[in-house]
């Protein structure tokens, strides 16, 4: 096949002298007043009436400008619309479903069709048959043993099966390890070591134990009982008080694996976690530190908070903020008590790969693990992606992105950089490169274009989806360049659209892809899930104070805003578990893998924190989804509102409404006015006020 250059006369008006050989194809001239983009070696392309047909990588047209739309399925067939009327063709135009008056859907790459009597069949992208839960994205199917209501299965295997007699704990042969009604109630509290170990409680009393049924912590009536960590101990406390409530005294019994005591203490809370390496303790319940299994201080006794670094070397420590009397200035130390940096930061987030973001109040920069800045705290947003693609904004709303150790991905702009989001193609859309890997017509694209501008000008710069790999910059805006290369860009003088193929030099990066290499179809490595129908909402970054039975958090809040500007607002679910744990309303969290639910257990230990607690990836306003998972309250379904927002390696954090979580757990939750604060008491049921 002859490729014939011809770019578009204002593209090449501006072309730099770098490009003067040209350095893509332009294989079909800009006469399209709308296009997709490529499946199969075809595009969907709208002629100057806006009727869609189907076009080949040499601009010949292979099926006629005939349908109101074409939405490709993802796996070799179109989805064509004509009026009320829908129906599926292939690659060639043939029809493989004629057009009738139905109703076609596709969600997570499965088809929905309804008939005219609201009749439905599933179908892959490929159009093999497929079910109703494929299409939602979730099972309703969950593990089912004869004599019980409903079984939840824990990570090692086991199963805590629920009845009417009251919860057993059976082995991954559904052999009974602990019998029905052997305890009040029974949950697994922690996982240390791939194995999982219970709380389980009659009347006040409780105790732990591990997958045999073996007693490791004695029964008892315990303020406080610890999960198993990283060094095979749990520790159970108890308080005493005076008459006006302050604390008198503690008391605290360290265990091993084999349930024998390895020391104790009259003097001091110990608290075992699963993500500290230590013991954690308290003399005085406000000042906190750690301590080795013979006492030894490591961590000094000083610290407001104390939580989790990200793995088991280093802790976060927190003392109150003499500016701001809600909230912390954090620091870092390591496990064995060296401090690390300072508490002197507003903010300490954790990004993995042993780099946090911290702020001085006023900028943000990144810190590594051996307290070293690698991104000078002089941004006022570091908008954080992956840790190799973060968008850094100074002073004067310019930005560039950079990686966590400071080196460039794209270049500095005069303004915020864009991005092009193909749900709305070719619109500039703010801040949502982690939500761009799914275009219009269902196609997964790989590489993601970013308006630059500069002082003679807007130059568009190119980076790999998936890697935050910048790949450099074209003369002309190309959308969502293909695995062989192919993109369609839109003449900004005309306003048509065309496609173009790139050559193999046309990214100075090595990693730029091949011309001719591929089919053009999605690679194995790309996901292939449709986008959710609420993606492009958003969810507000919140700052109202949130006072606790008296006491401020710092949570990480969102809220939704309705058209008239009104806010309801939403907090994560393991946040609020951590922060209320230890109190009347403490509750926790798990996932039951085979009901594809989150369960949550009320009046009960937060038991099962993953590390997540008070700290997610991101910042600022999110885009979000409705939260799709079943919620088990006490293992009964419940109505709970809720979204998800998503940090760019994919992993998803799940709001709950407040008022929902008030009303459903037992605790109030009012609006001080006077305070301008949210209150959450959790010695008071939920009163809708």
């Amino acid at each position: 096949m002859a490729l014939t250059i011809l770019l578009p006369a204002a593209a090449a008006a501006e072309l730099p002298a770098a490009y003067s050989q040209a350095s893509y194809y332009s294989i079909a001239t800009t006469a399209y007043s709308r296009m997709l983009l490529f499946y199969d070696g075809v595009v969907p392309a709208a002629n100057a009436s806006r009727q869609y047909g189907l076009i080949d990588v040499t601009g010949n047209v292979v099926v006629d400008f005939q349908y109101d739309r074409l939405e490709s399925t993802g796996g070799g067939y179109f989805i064509a619309t004509k009026g009320d009327q829908m129906g599926v063709i292939d690659t060639s135009g043939n029809v493989v479903r004629p057009l009738s008056n139905c109703r076609i859907q596709m969600r997570n790459q499965i088809i929905a069709i309804a008939d005219e009597n609201g009749d439905y069949t599933y179908l892959t992208a490929e159009l093999q048959p497929s079910t109703q839960e494929a299409y939602y994205g979730s099972s309703n199917s969950r593990v089912t043993i004869e004599g019980y209501n409903w079984v939840e299965q824990t990570e090692d295997g086991y199963y805590l099966a629920h009845g009417g007699s009251g919860t057993a704990l059976l082995d991954a042969n559904q052999q009974v390890v602990i019998p029905a009604g052997a305890y009040d109630s029974i949950h697994a509290r922690c996982v240390t070591g791939g194995k999982t170990y219970y709380e389980a409680s009659s009347g006040t009393q409780t105790c732990i134990l591990d997958n045999t049924g073996t007693v490791i912590v004695p029964m008892g009536d315990y303020s406080y009982i610890g999960g198993v960590n990283s060094n095979g101990l749990v520790a159970a406390s108890t308080v005493t008080r005076n008459d006006d409530g302050s604390i008198s005294g503690f008391s605290s019994i360290l265990y091993n694996l084999s349930g024998q005591e390895v020391t104790r203490w009259t003097d001091r809370e110990v608290t075992t976690e699963t993500y500290f390496r230590d013991l954690a303790f308290t003399l005085d319940g406000e000042n906190y530190g750690t301590m080795d299994q013979n006492g030894n201080v490591l961590v000094p006794n000083q610290f407001s908070l104390l939580t989790t670094a990200g793995d088991l070397s280093k802790v976060v420590v927190g003392v109150d903020n003499p500016a701001n009397e809600w909230s912390y200035l954090y620091g870092m130390y390591s496990a064995d008590g060296a401090e690390i940096a300072a508490p002197i930061y507003s903010e300490f987030r954790i990004l993995g790969g042993d780099y946090f973001r911290v702020s001085d109040g006023a900028h943000y920069g990144i810190l590594n693990g051996s307290g070293s800045i690698t991104v000078p705290l002089e941004y006022q947003a570091l908008r954080v992606y992956t840790r190799d693609f973060i968008e850094a904004v100074n002073d004067q709303d310019g930005s560039k992105v950079i990686t966590a150790d400071n080196r460039e991905v794209i270049p500095q702009s005069l303004d915020n950089l864009y991005v092009y989001n193909d749900q709305l193609t070719y619109s500039y859309h703010e801040y949502h490169y982690n939500t761009l890997t799914l275009s219009e017509d269902g196609y997964e694209g790989q590489v993601l274009p970013f308006r630059v501008r500069t002082g003679s000008g807007y130059e568009t710069y190119y980076v790999d989806s998936k890697t935050g790999e910048s790949l450099g910059s074209l003369p002309v805006l190309a959308s969502n360049i293909t695995s062989d290369g192919r993109f369609v860009y839109q003449d900004g003088a005309s306003g048509l659209y065309g496609f173009g193929q790139l050559t193999s030099g046309s990214f100075p990066n090595p990693y730029a892809p091949a011309s001719g290499a591929g089919s053009g179809a999605p690679s194995s490595g790309t996901p292939s899930s449709g986008a959710p129908s609420s993606q492009g909402q958003t969810a507000y970054a919140t700052s109202y104070s949130i006072l606790v039975d008296g006491q401020a958090v710092a949570f990480d809040a969102y809220a939704l805003r309705d058209a008239g500007g009104n806010d309801t607002n939403y907090l994560k679910l393991r946040d609020v578990a951590y922060v209320l744990n230890g109190s009347e309303a403490q509750f926790n969290v798990g996932w039951d893998v085979a009901a594809s639910a989150i369960t949550i257990q009320t009046r009960t230990a937060y038991s099962t924190p993953n590390g997540s607690e008070m700290s997610t990836p991101f910042t600022g306003d999110q885009s979000y989804t409705a939260n799709q998972s079943t919620v088990l309250v006490d293992g009964a379904e419940t109505a709970l509102e809720a979204i998800t927002l998503t940090d760019a390696s994919g992993s998803g954090y799940t709001y709950f409404k407040i008022r929902d979580l008030g009303q459903a757990l037992g605790f109030d939750v009012t609006w001080d006015s006077a305070a301008g604060a949210i209150v959450i008491d959790t010695t008071r049921p939920y009163s809708g006020r």
